[in-house]
């Protein structure tokens, strides 16, 4: 009898520790975190905010992920790293710093590869092409692609006003961590200096750099207009943003789990879609209200003087092999 008794016990008391050791697990693999450089208010933000509410919803709450933004978790490479590691979950990373871990993304840096927003939207919605493609050299680093978000286009903002070309010669700019927007400031005739975002607003104000180059919303929304009052609106990029989620916890997910998550992402993109439209229309009168002139310096020197960035990007392995997906961008209409 108390045989059978122990055993009844003991049989209890497994049980019980099991489900609350199964429990636990469980909902740690739905304790999912986010690493976001930008601030709240930043497209980029509510685009990925929208993401994490509606995958709660779909989900039923079962996966929430924990929003770190305004660069909690670090710069932008390192937060790629502690997706790699399976540290954090998801990270809305720009392409130029994701290119310091996949050179194949210095595609979306090459200068005035983008006419207009019309034309992004296009590349990056009307076909698969550019998702199946870098879904596919994500993988290989243990990254899983979610989609692109469009960050808006990229000026120049510093110290000095710029008219034209030569009112950049000689002078330092703060460019992202990237090959291409290195060479592409150089053959502009500027000192290229690599600077991770969060230290951006220090070199700035201690003179490090004359000029950084960046979004004008990421100016406004860092409030750098505290800093310096000089934008020139020069467009040589449309900023493209990677939604990305650590290969292993996509991998964790339930198929119900990774329906809700591309479900939900597909929910964003409409938000972003319409949003960096929208606020296109007023950036720009939201940075003059803050006493910042900005410059609308002819495109074309810049086009011109950049176009030779192109050939040093294909004569690289990461771009010999991207170069299909320029050819698509190019070719879309």
């Amino acid at each position: 009898m108390f045989r059978l008794r122990s055993s009844k016990l003991f049989l209890a008391i497994t049980v019980l520790i099991a489900a609350t050791f199964g429990s636990d697990r469980a909902a740690r693999a739905q304790d999912l975190t986010m690493g976001n450089v930008n601030p709240p208010k930043h497209g980029t933000s509510q685009t990925t905010q929208q993401f994490i509410d509606k995958l709660a919803e779909l989900s039923g709450g079962k996966i929430k992920v924990a929003h770190h933004h305004s660069g909690a978790l670090g710069g932008e490479r390192e937060v790629v790293q502690q997706i790699q590691l399976g540290a954090v979950t998801f990270g809305p990373i720009t392409t130029a710093p994701l290119s310091t871990a996949v050179p194949e993304m210095s595609v979306f840096q090459l200068p005035y590869i983008f006419r207009d927003y019309d034309h992004v939207f296009k590349a990056l919605d009307g076909s698969t092409t550019l998702t199946d493609y870098y879904t596919a050299v994500l993988d290989k680093k243990g990254l899983k692609l979610i989609g692109f978000i469009a960050a808006g286009y990229r000026g120049i903002y510093g110290h000095y006003p710029i008219n034209g070309i030569a009112d950049i010669k000689g002078k330092k700019v703060r460019v992202q961590e990237d090959k291409i927007l290195v060479a592409t400031f150089k053959a502009l005739g500027m000192i290229s200096t690599p600077i991770a975002f969060p230290e951006v607003a220090t070199a700035l104000q201690t003179k490090v750099i004359d000029f950084a180059e960046g979004g004008v919303n990421t100016f406004y929304h860092n409030k750098f207009y505290d800093i310096v009052k000089y934008v020139a609106d020069v467009r040589h990029t449309h900023q493209a943003v990677a939604l990305i989620m650590s290969k292993a916890a996509w991998a964790k997910l339930d198929p119900a789990g990774q329906k809700a998550v591309m479900d939900a992402w597909a929910h964003a993109r409409a938000f972003n879609r319409k949003f960096i439209l929208d606020e296109d229309k007023t950036i720009q009168d939201q940075v003059k209200a803050k006493g910042v002139t900005i410059t609308k310096p002819d495109a074309a020197p810049f086009l011109k003087a950049t176009e030779s960035v192109y050939n040093d990007f294909y004569a690289t392995p990461a771009g010999k092999d991207a170069k299909k997906m320029v050819d698509y961008i190019q070719s879309v209409k």
